[in-house]
């Protein structure tokens, strides 16, 4: 898919990002009576195909949240979901959004005066649709080229492309890859990749900042998609197809299966989280709109916990924990963000739902 710069700087859509800015709300946002102070944000892409955004939401004492500003990311989006986990990530004070329509990534740098875009540069590849971040290096996967490729970020949030990045995923035939994840080992010693089309893992070991080739590896199950780690960097991977989820040591380019496919008698698992003590995981259900939760042993086996730890109103297209744990957010497939309080032995309380700019197309979800 084509670069389209042009779209990139037209005067629209330049109004447009200026409003957006000067209308963000400021860090430290007042008070709420009922909920206490802003204790910090969550942040979704609109995905729009007329210009990609970052909806904010301040996030309050108790968990719940209040629609603010809306900040284009300078790219354009899909208009549509992306069916992917980590379109959108947090690396200390600077946003990643991948904008899938334009084949670009954009930093946005969280300030006292709310988003401020950094930049947008091209991914190396077609159809972006996860990121992740480490010590200033930057790997995006592009699902249609079937490629991740690098990027350096500097402490400001300007992009310059690694060179020589762009790696291959592997295929175990003609049928296309559809690839949801990307993402760093707590280690940084690799890269692991999830493949939705044709059940494989790929790992690329990587040294200064460079990924090598792709290892695949046969998933437990059928359709992995969302994964996280938990605190020995074991992977915790959802499968949509039996609506599972399975863990694995990973250790560079080896990978061993320790609980394979624990199904949570839901349908569709696609998106799943780990909390920051890595003893639960949760995963969305798309297709039976519900949340199921799982205790994580210390060796990384699995256990499931609820099927249903909670309902969600309508459906799902992502989730992410606050930076403490304590709350659940998920985007919904009408485009709200419902939330729930996460009590210390891994049980969901719902909230709300809290509707933000546009109705629908989102996807990434983060939080500060």
């Amino acid at each position: 898919m084509p670069i389209h710069s042009a779209r990139l700087l037209a005067p629209a859509f330049a109004v447009v990002a200026v409003a957006s800015l000067l209308a963000t709300a400021p860090a430290d946002a007042a008070v709420d009576g009922r909920s206490g102070a802003v204790v910090g944000h969550v942040y979704e892409t609109t995905n729009s195909a007329a210009g990609n955004a970052v909806q904010v939401f301040d996030r309050l004492r108790d968990g719940r949240l209040r629609a603010g500003a809306t900040v284009a990311t300078g790219g354009h989006g899909l208009g549509a979901s992306l069916a992917s986990q980590f379109g959108l990530v947090r690396d200390g004070n600077l946003l990643f959004a991948v904008n899938a329509g334009d084949d670009t990534v954009s930093t946005l740098a969280i300030t006292d005066r709310g988003l401020v875009r950094r930049d947008v540069a091209p991914t190396g590849g077609d159809r972006p649709v996860s990121v992740t971040v480490r010590h200033g290096i930057v790997y995006v996967l592009n699902q249609d080229s079937e490629t991740i490729s690098g990027l350096r970020v500097s402490h400001d949030g300007h992009l310059q492309p690694l060179p020589h990045s762009t790696k291959s995923l592997s295929k175990s035939g003609a049928t296309p890859t559809a690839a949801a994840q990307v993402s760093f080992t707590p280690d940084g010693r690799s890269l692991v990749v999830t493949h939705k089309g044709d059940q494989t893992i790929d790992t690329f070991a990587v040294r200064h900042g460079y990924a090598g080739t792709a290892t695949p590896h046969h998933s437990s199950g059928v359709t992995p998609y969302g994964f996280d780690f938990d605190r020995r960097g074991d992977a915790i991977v959802s499968e949509a197809g039996p609506s599972a989820v399975s863990s694995y040591s990973v250790h560079g380019d080896r990978v061993r299966t320790i609980s394979p496919s624990v199904v949570d008698q839901g349908s569709a698992a696609c998106w799943l989280v780990v909390t920051p003590d890595g003893r639960y995981a949760f995963t969305v259900n798309a297709a039976s709109s519900s949340i199921s939760s799982y205790r994580i042993s210390s060796d990384g086996r699995l256990t499931l916990q609820a099927s249903v730890a909670a309902p969600t109103s309508a459906g799902g297209s992502d989730a992410a924990l606050s930076p403490d744990g304590k709350s659940l957010y998920v985007r919904l497939s009408n485009g709200a963000v419902a939330s729930y309080v996460v009590h210390h032995d891994g049980s969901l309380t719902p909230q709300q739902d809290t509707a933000g700019a546009t109705t629908a197309g989102t996807s990434g979800l983060a939080t500060s």
